[in-house]
């Protein structure tokens, strides 16, 4: 499992930088292959703002101290001043501009984060769509195999039915060759007072017919058994196919229900990541606001302090303002 750690962050958004690469939100999810934009954010911001600091840091220039008397150096000392306010004034004008691209780059980071899960959002919309879709085709489909289940259950029944009808009759039919036997063996018995070529003659002809009836019999009893043999079969794999392919379609349906609930769970906390992209986005706007706010002071009080230096230099030297 790939843990996104602070230091993995920090090493990920070194490298980028190392090779030329701006290191945002969506670059070192990349990099990583992976992660929360709510864990990489505020790691990436704070090391963002350690690297201004250092880079504030190493910029600061102690101004030379005057220490020549004052009396001799009275124009240089106001000139030097006036450069003062000049370079603040500069100095603020640079960070208000360095904050201000800083805060720009937030900011587009930040939609570009937005517009990530935004697109992951409609990505795993769409995928719960299709698979709803699938999910109720399987529904249908599951019904359709009830349907046809029942359907084979009721022409079981009806042939069972049938061929238990057909078998009665054939039991009628056996039943009543036997009394034409037994009717047959009657007439023989009486036939004993004709003569023996008339009694031959009408006994071989009723063996025969007896012979002939019970063939018959026999081959429609067999083929009745065998046909009752093979539907049977046919109707008990048709049976089996049928409860297969439910319990096939109940399973994709229990699989489909499970990873639709899986998305949607995921869609669910790809929308809290949005959201809270969007929080960020609204306080990154926010400190945009107030560093503008600050350096409009700064403009300000620079030209109060060139307005106080201006009346001072009238004051020290009231010939050159008269």
């Amino acid at each position: 499992m790939n843990v996104i750690t602070e230091e993995k962050i920090i090493e990920t958004a070194e490298r980028l930088a190392a090779e030329g690469k701006n290191p945002t939100q969506v670059t070192v999810r990349a990099a990583l292959g992976g992660g929360s934009f709510a864990t990489i954010g505020p790691v990436l911001k704070a090391w963002k703002d350690s690297k201004k600091e250092d880079h504030a840091l190493a910029e600061v220039q102690v101004p030379e101290m005057i220490t020549e008397r004052l009396e001799q150096l009275q124009g240089a000392v106001w000139k030097a001043a006036v450069d003062e306010a000049e370079r603040r004034l500069m100095v603020e004008r640079e960070a208000l501009k360095v904050a201000q691209e800083s805060a720009a780059a937030d900011v587009a980071e930040q939609k570009e984060s937005v517009a990530a899960l935004e697109a992951e959002a409609d990505k795993t919309s769409e995928t719960i769509n299709v698979l709803t879709s699938e999910l109720e085709a399987r529904g249908d489909k599951v019904e359709n195999l009830k349907d046809e289940l029942q359907a084979l259950k009721e022409k079981s029944e009806t042939n069972r039915q049938t061929y238990a009808s057909t078998l009665t009759k054939l039991e009628s039919s056996l039943q009543a060759a036997i009394e034409r036997a037994k009717r047959a063996e009657t007439l023989h018995e009486k036939a004993q007072s004709q003569t023996r070529e008339d009694r031959d003659a009408a006994a071989k002809q009723a063996r025969a017919d007896l012979s002939e009836q019970k063939k018959a019999h026999d081959e429609a009893i067999s083929k009745l058994n065998q046909t009752i043999k093979e539907t049977r079969e046919d109707s008990a794999a048709a049976v089996r196919k049928a409860e297969e392919s439910e319990q096939a379609a109940q399973a994709k349906a229990i699989t489909f229900e499970k990873e639709s609930q899986r998305r949607g769970a995921g869609e669910q906390a790809c929308q809290s990541r949005l959201e809270a992209a969007q929080r960020e986005t609204e306080q990154v706007q926010t400190r945009f606001a107030k560093l503008e706010e600050k350096a409009d002071r700064a403009i300000q009080e620079a030209a109060e302090l060139r307005g106080e230096l201006k009346a001072l230099r009238s004051m020290s030297n009231p010939k050159k303002s008269g």
